[in-house]
């Protein structure tokens, strides 16, 4: 009886143990890996220490041209001092991806309707909504312009080798928090995602979806009622030119 009891407990310790990998190596929906996260080589306990900022450093990065000086102000901005315009913007990609590199990327994922690559399926309607649109088509188009002026395609492959120096430098326990929260990888930086965020920001600014309400309001109530309620420019507006400018 004893023996069976024995075998009894380790039996189910070796079910529980083997359950509890499993659930620890699992993505449950939006909860990731428990197992990952709280590894304390690689999940977030490796984001809880700050790194501390040096007033001024220089940079001597692979695909510089020279070394590159930066100043960081009080209020915790970059400058970059550069011999040359292919370093300047280099460097200027490698900075914004190293403050600022998941929400670069997220929101080149919202603006190409690929949003449920990484929330699921919840966002599916808004990523078929971005396609629908022609979001992406509009940065292809956008990225042809850029590149055949060779000022600007020396920008933007300048600013991409930069945020692709600093992605390479990652290894897994230092990808920034929200990685190993939804529990995924950066992908490489492409110029097509430096449009992608410009066409991004010209729909947030000056897209609209309300042509069709609009035109019903109009054709109920006419144009006297409906110039008044959604005039197209605000009556005396406050001037925005400083006092004795």
């Amino acid at each position: 009886m004893r023996r069976y009891i024995r075998q009894l407990k380790l039996f189910l310790t070796l079910v529980l143990t083997v359950g509890l990998i499993i659930v620890g190596s699992t993505r449950i929906g939006l909860v990731p890996p428990v197992g990952k996260l709280l590894d304390p080589f690689h999940g977030f306990w490796q984001n809880l220490e700050s790194e501390r900022l040096e007033e001024v450093y220089t940079l001597n990065l692979d695909g510089l041209q020279a070394p590159v000086t930066v100043l960081i102000d009080d209020r915790l901005v970059s400058h970059v001092f550069a011999k040359n315009d292919h370093d300047l913007y280099f460097v200027q990609g490698y900075i914004t991806a190293k403050d600022r590199l998941w929400q670069m990327e997220f929101q080149t994922h919202v603006a190409a309707g690929r949003l449920s690559e990484i929330v699921g399926q919840r966002t599916i309607e808004y990523d078929r909504f971005q396609r629908r649109i022609g979001m992406t088509s509009a940065a292809e188009n956008m990225l042809e312009t850029v590149i055949k002026n060779p000022i600007s395609r020396k920008i933007v492959n300048a600013y991409t080798a930069g945020v692709n120096v600093y992605i390479d430098s990652l290894s897994p326990s230092e990808y920034p928090i929200e990685y190993k929260i939804f529990d995924y990888a950066p992908e490489p930086w492409t110029p097509l995602k430096c449009v992608l965020l410009a066409k991004s920001m010209t729909w947030r600014l000056a897209g609209g979806s309300t042509d069709l309400k609009m035109t019903n309001v109009l054709a109920k109530f006419g144009l006297d009622t409906v110039e008044d309620l959604f005039p197209r420019y605000p009556k005396n507006p406050d001037p925005v030119i400083p006092k004795n400018t």
